[in-house]
């Protein structure tokens, strides 16, 4: 069992030879068809831990909470984040998991809890919508850019007169 010549059986489906690979650890022998789906599921995954969840184009850039305009970008793995537009802030002061640059090719990368090597990042504009509660808990400067979010968010004031 488990020689050179057996046929490799797919983990996921009764697919036995043909397009079975073996995928690395943790995934094993799957088909190209199990292997797409798995990479799928990955990749949604990841889109819902990082917050990449904006609309493709050709909709607009907009918040779906506040309607504001943002910054688009692609991910690397087929998804859409609406970053904060033009506010780079220093990585140390951004919390892990909402430090996203913008990579050469135009697409955003989050860096996690790594710090990269550039000193500044981008946030998503979540982290700073007006439509959320204030993020008190964060760097001040992060609260700043949520109070005057907030404050452009407000309907204009009746004319007195």
């Amino acid at each position: 069992m488990g020689g050179i010549h057996e046929p490799h059986v797919c983990r996921s489906c009764p697919t036995i030879g043909g397009s079975v690979t073996h995928r690395g650890h943790p995934y094993g022998p799957l088909c190209d068809r199990c292997w797409t789906d798995t990479q799928t599921l990955s990749d949604h995954d990841q889109a819902l831990t990082e917050g990449a969840d904006a609309p493709p184009p050709p909709a607009a850039p907009l918040c779906r909470d506040c309607g504001r305009p943002q910054d688009r970008f692609a991910t690397g793995y087929g998804h859409w984040v609406l970053l904060e537009p033009r506010i780079p802030l220093p990585v140390k002061i951004v919390p892990d998991g909402q430090r996203w640059l913008i990579a050469p090719d135009g697409r955003a990368i989050n860096w996690g809890s790594r710090l990269p090597a550039d000193p500044n990042c981008r946030i998503r504009h979540a982290l700073v919508c007006p439509a959320h509660p204030r993020p008190d808990h964060l760097a001040a400067v992060i609260g700043v850019i949520w109070d005057e979010n907030w404050r452009r968010h407000q309907p204009p004031l009746p004319d007195a007169g």
